[in-house]
């Protein structure tokens, strides 16, 4: 009989969790197992052809790690001629069908012959470590005669702006770096660190080196440095990388492969369990996002019960932690959601219930295909202070105090300066509710095909269905969308009567709060989410919510892209009056009747809420500057 194949396995082989799998199950996207929870052979192949033959599918941030797309990568390299030789290289690969581990080879041997690291007659050996380190490589190589002949006509001088590792990364495919999470540094964000020569220093995940040759200087003493990751070719670039660098054959710096997540496990192959020591620096990017099976995300809850997650850059940073020597320095590239995602509250509290000063870069979007901000975070071990300290992308340097950061979620708002947290402490330390614990909450409809479910015109038995982008603050765009609903059809759907009843409709990716009160029980798709408050009139939420004021407290405190229920619950709500609820929905309903002067209403419902909190023009102006990028606003009342 056929070997039968999981499902389970379907997930591991594109690199998807099994409740996509299932969820394409149920949405008729795949076909039911054939046998119980199994496929046949040509069942399982024509599933995994199928999905990759899907540009939809393809294309999904949600699925990237499908992409088979490339591109050049330039790891920082700025020069036309440098740009230009890369891309030759490159071009010169794909004419031949080798493997990335000979492609590299490849262009490894043709860079040590320009620099004179190595003859151009060299043969295998073991005179020094760089002579044993390729001949080992060589002994692996299915195709030596066209590996060494192949980059013999270029001129690959070394600029230390790791070439080798931009030529790796521009050979792999999109899938596969988003499955190691594998998104390289640029230099220009090493600027700032600086390592003492005599200093031991630790890149946990080092990749082609290129954070190390970044960060060294020539005067530093090679047998201090250690790299680590897991990717083995990248490992070895990285060896070259620091040969060529120290320009010693017989270079003695440490470099093993060996797993940040498993490195105490002996349940993973890959994992190559050391003697721990300790660090004067630890200086990273560790992978966001990686790819893990059911089987390791159960391992590394039990490995890691103090902070509860298969974050691989949580976990990264926790096992840094204990590495680093007491008066000890990190330095980690991170995503700005570590700071303010509920997801992460315990290695926040990790790092926060420490003698450490803790010092906090905000870098925007500066890795190339990474959507979110990022942050560099530098802790530095034994040093006392209550304070965090905070440099935004302007230069502006600030201070948030530990104290202010408290649980459950431990949330740090790195975008608060000094004048912004008189502001949100004056209203989170006014008499007020707020939404926890006082409102139910529901998700849109993922119906997981859109293009089969969702219909650009309407038809019979079809209603319209609305996104995101339709809700705009006090209404629903004209729909673009409808759907003929049928609910068990759908991936993931709330309880049917939390969209058949008067509800409060928000946009779910936004960087500001847009919200509209819905009396006429629509659908929502699942850019648009929905909440029902309890015990605080809806007409006033939508008016507070969709002020400036509250739209200032979510940009500062949260600073996200996707609006969470724990944001919303978060928020201050003023205790108002009878009368002061009655003139907010007097202005709600001139507003949604379209009367003039639109905008004057909202700046009534403005004028309750800062009398509330005792918000007085000079502050509503800096709050209004805030959003609309009016700088010499901005700066005049920081600086007064």
């Amino acid at each position: 009989m056929e070997n039968l194949l999981k499902k389970e396995q379907i997930g591991e082989k594109l690199g998807i969790s099994l409740a996509t799998v299932n969820n394409w199950i149920k949405t008729q996207v795949i076909p039911p197992p054939d046998v119980s929870d199994q496929y046949s052979q040509s069942a399982f192949a024509s599933i995994i052809n199928k999905i990759k033959d899907e540009p939809s599918r393809l294309n999904s941030r949600a699925n990237r790690s499908l992409l088979e797309k490339k591109y050049i990568c330039y790891l920082g390299i700025t020069e036309k001629s440098r740009k230009l030789l890369l891309n030759n290289i490159v071009r010169e690969f794909e004419m031949h069908e080798l493997s990335l581990s000979d492609g590299v080879l490849a262009l490894v041997l043709a860079t040590l012959r320009t620099n004179k690291i190595i003859d151009n007659d060299w043969q295998v050996n073991k005179d020094t470590r760089l002579d044993s380190f390729l001949s080992a490589w060589i002994a692996e190589s299915k195709n030596i005669d066209l590996v060494k002949a192949l980059y013999s006509k270029f001129e690959i001088t070394n600029k230390n702006d790791d070439i080798l590792g931009a030529f790796y990364q521009s050979i792999q495919s999109i899938s596969q770096k988003s499955t190691f999470g594998s998104y390289y540094t640029p230099s220009k964000l090493l600027k700032e660190i600086n390592i003492p020569k005599d200093k031991t220093i630790l890149d946990p995940c080092c990749g082609s080196g290129g954070i190390l040759i970044g960060i060294l200087t020539k005067e530093h003493d090679p047998s201090k440095i250690f790299a680590r990751d897991v990717d083995e070719l990248a490992l070895k670039i990285c060896f070259i990388n620091l040969v060529l660098y120290f320009n010693d054959k017989n270079l003695s710096a440490h470099i093993i492969k060996q797993d940040i997540a498993f490195a105490d496990s002996e349940d993973f192959h890959f994992a190559s369990a050391g003697q721990k020591q300790e660090f004067d620096f630890i200086v990273t990017n560790p992978p966001w996002g990686s790819k893990w099976t059911k089987s390791q995300k159960e391992c590394l809850l039990k490995l890691y019960p103090e902070i509860k997650t298969n974050e691989i850059y949580s976990i990264a940073l926790y096992n840094a932690m204990t590495m680093l020597k007491s008066n000890g320095k990190l330095y980690y590239f991170l995503p700005h959601s570590f700071l303010n995602v509920a997801a992460h509250h315990n290695i926040r509290y990790c790092i926060l219930n420490n003698d450490n000063k803790i010092s906090i870069k905000l870098l925007g979007n500066v890795f190339k295909d990474v959507l979110s901000e990022s942050i560099l975070l530098h802790i530095e071990a034994g040093r006392k202070d209550n304070n965090i300290h905070i440099k935004d992308k302007d230069g502006n340097i600030y201070q948030l105090s530990k104290n202010d950061i408290i649980s459950p979620d431990y949330i740090i708002s790195a975008n608060i300066n000094d004048y912004d947290s008189i502001l949100i402490n004056k209203m989170y330390n006014t008499e007020h509710v707020d939404l926890k614990n006082n409102a139910s909450f529901a998700l849109g409809i993922v119906t997981g095909n859109n293009a089969r479910y969702i219909l650009q015109n309407s038809m019979k038995n079809s209603e319209p269905i609305f996104r995101g982008k339709d809700i705009q603050k006090y209404y629903y765009e004209s729909p673009q969308c409808h759907i003929v609903f049928s609910p068990g059809c759908y991936q993931q759907i709330a309880p049917i009567e939390f969209y058949r009843q008067k509800k409060i409709a928000y946009r779910f990716i936004s960087d500001t709060l847009i919200c509209t009160l819905d009396c006429g029980n629509a659908l929502l798709l699942n850019s648009a989410n929905l909440f029902i408050p309890h015990n605080y009139p809806m007409e006033s939420i939508v008016g507070l919510l969709n002020s400036d004021i509250y739209s200032f407290i979510y940009k500062k405190k949260f600073h996200s892209r996707k609006i969470l229920k724990s944001h919303l619950q978060d928020l201050p709500l003023p205790i108002l009056t009878a009368k002061e609820h009655k003139n907010i929905y007097a202005m709600y309903r001139k507003m949604i009747l379209k009367e003039k002067n639109t905008q004057g209403f909202q700046e009534n419902i403005d004028k309750i809420i800062r009398g509330y909190f005792s918000i007085d023009d000079e502050q509503y102006g800096y709050i209004k500057g805030e959003l609309n990028g009016d700088t010499l606003t901005i700066k005049a009342l920081r600086n007064g």
